[in-house]
């Protein structure tokens, strides 16, 4: 993932002041590097001392120093050194006579973005295993997320009702499917969606286009999330039976469609058979047998930190309900041993986890269970729940991806609310790029909301066209675009859990879901989208217009963006192989033929055109 003429000269007047460095992208350990620095001061002004680089290994706490040796130009200094020979994120700065050179970046943001903010701060490069990257199944394919209680229901209202329980001294509310979830949400809201309501509608997933499931939590729990779980081992009731999710796995498997599970390995629920807060497990006559709450003898006490036992301890985010785990051994011999947690379900079938507040685990824990994965199933998808920027995950020894929330701010911010430019935008992705181990890239989760956002519908204030837009960008980019269930017809929320609506199955929108089936199958049989390379081709910030190429071998896709009110014509180099006959295999706007090297169309407002050269055209 180069970085090309036009994101290069974006990248140089966004930083108008000062020496100039553009980091390299990631490399694999042990490479050799070249920096340059540019715009450098000259000889008298350095006060007589060269330019040098300072640079830190952070997984060391290591630094050193490197001199910089001149180039023809006088303002340019350049050096070749060598990177960690093991997996690592360096940084550095630049001393430029008695200056510090540090890297200007846009703040990204945490849960919620941040715009029209930079920042000063060490640059950096990611050094990562190249036989740790992720394999080649999980590059470029599409993910779906599903939140179970929501998806679809195939037990009767009866049946789920009678495995409801307490919800921390609340009673379970039960509502119909299609009602509005409860505001404010107490997480005791149930609808009975389940294991076989999602085996039933696995037809309309493979006919959407969809390769992955990406699952919100399925073990036994006390709230409608899961995020609290009760049992690791056991399948929630209210979803269904062990058989059900033996029956899930080998009916998406047959389907090509690989199943990834939530791992919740940082804490559990206070009601959980490891805390017991209640008392309901166990004998008390047998302290080994009761939960930490309940006995210091209890062989989960030590799985858990208390300050003053039983009823001070940790909880995450502070919250008792879901008291925190201790690392100790035997804490990581059930998550991580070769009988563990992680182990089990991967020898059940499973295709990959996706890891819950994953920075609320010490590194040296993921890098364990990244081990054991090697061993029991080598290939796995593994997936970092991280806001921030994730690449110390990507390093090729812990995750394969993460949610990219980076991705997902960038481009909400151009073409859902209008916050940044299209330059703003490509800045923010090429950042993205270059921070990425380059084989990682196309394994990205590169999502536009989840279970823990405000829906993209309701963020893009409810405008169809600019949600067809931005899921039109999603999919063509690299990356592996990650739907939330439902947007293909509309569902909308204000917040996480307003956001967490019924699929409305008797009412699907047949012209969204029309659009994202015809862009996803689209996606899917072309290689130039999924695995392609990239260059930024259209960027006009006065008309808010971008675009970029997708390329592999004869194959070229121009992905073409309006995110303006107003219809834009726009012309377009080509090089002299790719002239032709062209299409929008989006079918929202004419084909076009190339006249002396150009393509000419006309992009309507907060249109999205993918034009693919046609054969024969």
């Amino acid at each position: 993932m180069a970085q090309n003429a036009l994101s290069l000269e974006v990248y140089r007047r966004l930083r108008p002041e000062g020496p100039l460095h553009l980091p390299p992208h990631a490399h694999p350990r042990n490479s050799l590097v070249t920096m340059t620095l540019e715009h450098v001061l000259n000889s008298a002004q350095l006060h007589g001392r060269e330019p040098e680089i300072v640079l830190t290994d952070t997984r060391r706490d290591y630094t050193w120093k490197v001199g910089m040796l001149p180039t023809d130009d006088p303002q340019t200094w350049r050096a070749e050194l060598r990177l960690p020979s093991e997996p690592t994120i360096v940084r550095y700065h630049f001393l430029v006579g008695r200056e510090k050179v540090l890297e200007r970046r846009q703040v990204d943001g945490h849960n919620r973005p941040v715009y029209d903010q930079w920042t000063e701060d060490e640059f950096k490069i990611a050094v990562y295993e190249a036989d740790g990257m992720p394999a080649d199944w999980t590059k470029g394919m599409i993910v779906y997320q599903i939140f179970p209680d929501r998806f679809a229901k195939a037990q009767s209202d009866a049946q789920a009702q009678a495995a409801m329980r307490g919800v921390y001294g609340h009673q379970p509310l039960f509502k119909a499917w299609g009602d509005m979830p409860e505001a404010p949400p107490l997480g005791r809201d149930f609808y009975g969606g389940d294991l076989r309501g999602i085996i039933d509608r696995l037809d309309y997933l493979a006919d959407l286009g969809v390769e992955c499931l990406y699952l919100n939590p399925i073990f036994e729990a006390s709230t409608n999330h899961r995020y609290d779980a009760v049992d690791f081992l056991k399948i929630d009731p209210m979803l269904g039976t062990e058989a059900d999710f033996d029956a899930l796995l080998e009916e998406a498997h047959r389907r090509d469609i690989k199943i990834v599970l939530d791992a919740v390995f940082n804490h559990c629920s206070s009601d959980s058979v490891y805390f017991d807060i209640v008392g309901r497990y166990g004998d008390k006559a047998q302290p080994e047998t009761l939960g930490a709450y309940q006995s210091k003898r209890s062989p989960y006490y030590r799985w858990f930190k208390f300050g003053d036992w039983p009823h001070k301890y940790d909880g995450w985010e502070g919250l008792g309900f879901m008291p925190e785990f201790v690392e100790c051994p035997e804490m990581e011999e059930f998550f991580l041993g070769k009988e563990g947690v992680t182990a089990y379900w991967l020898q059940r079938g499973i295709d990959g986890w996706r890891c819950d507040v994953a920075d609320d685990n010490t590194d040296i824990f993921w890098r364990r269970f990244r081990r054991r994965i090697n061993e029991i199933k080598p290939g796995a998808y593994t997936i970092s729940e991280y806001w921030r920027d994730s690449t110390h995950y990507l390093l090729g020894d812990m995750y394969n991806a993460t949610m990219n929330y980076r991705f997902a701010w960038a481009v909400r911010g151009f073409l859902a609310t209008d916050d940044i430019t299209p330059s703003q935008m490509d800045d923010r992705l090429q950042t993205w790029l270059r921070d990425t181990p380059p084989p990682a890239v196309h394994s990205q989760m590169n999502l536009l909301d989840s279970h823990d956002t405000d829906r993209i519908l309701t963020a893009c204030r409810g405008d169809r066209a600019r949600l067809k837009q931005i899921t039109a960008f999603q999919l063509a980019y690299p990356g592996a675009p990650c739907i939330y269930y439902g947007n293909e017809t509309g569902l909308e929320g204000a917040f996480a859990e307003d956001g967490r609506r019924t699929m409305p199955w008797d009412n699907l929108d047949s012209e969204l879901h029309t659009f994202f089936r015809q862009a996803m199958t689209t996606r899917k049989a072309s290689r130039a989208l999924r695995l392609g390379t990239l260059e930024t081709i259209l960027l006009d910030d006065d008309r808010r217009l971008y675009g970029f190429a997708r390329r592999d071998g004869n194959e070229i896709v121009l992905a073409l963006f309006n995110g303006g009110a107003a219809v834009a014509e726009v012309a377009l180099p080509l090089a002299a192989d790719e002239a032709g006959y062209y299409e929008d295999a989006l079918g929202g706007h004419a084909p076009a033929e190339s006249r002396d090297n150009t393509l000419s169309v006309q992009l309507q407002p907060h249109g999205a055109a993918w034009y693919m050269r046609v054969a024969g055209g």
